[in-house]
């Protein structure tokens, strides 16, 4: 699976908020990313990691990124068929997926599915 970068917005409808971290890796603008240390963040390159929100911005590594958390409605990739009211989490390459093995991760509710990988919509949840 290669990552397709979201060029409009991520941010459709404004919760708490967004919060700056450093990060940990190349980040790409939309992907879900999780804690890679001490106010980091990174990409996962694992199906166990937690969703801690999705990058409003491309950055490399060590730049500071913004990121979209709890309570904001956002434009992301979801991996297969996704519809709304479905809980997914975070999987390799910042894909969110509601497959069961990700049940860990689950930080998510889809709002605009999707019928195969591409771009949707989620509510993020804490």
């Amino acid at each position: 699976m290669t990552f397709t970068a979201i060029t409009d917005d991520i941010l459709v409808f404004p919760g708490v908020g967004g919060y700056t971290f450093t990060a940990s890796g190349n980040i790409t603008k939309g992907q879900g990313v999780t804690f890679a240390g001490d106010n980091k963040v990174k990409v996962p390159n694992d199906t166990i990691s937690r969703l801690i929100g999705i990058a409003n911005s491309t950055v490399h590594d060590n730049d500071k990124v913004c990121i979209f958390g709890p309570g904001n409605i956002v434009n992301c990739n979801l991996s297969g068929s996704q519809s709304a009211g479905t809980k997914v989490g975070v999987i390799s390459e910042g894909y969110l997926s509601n497959l069961a093995e990700y049940s860990a991760s689950n930080q998510a509710i889809v709002v605009k599915g999707v019928n195969s990988t591409g771009k949707g919509r989620v509510l993020l949840l804490g």
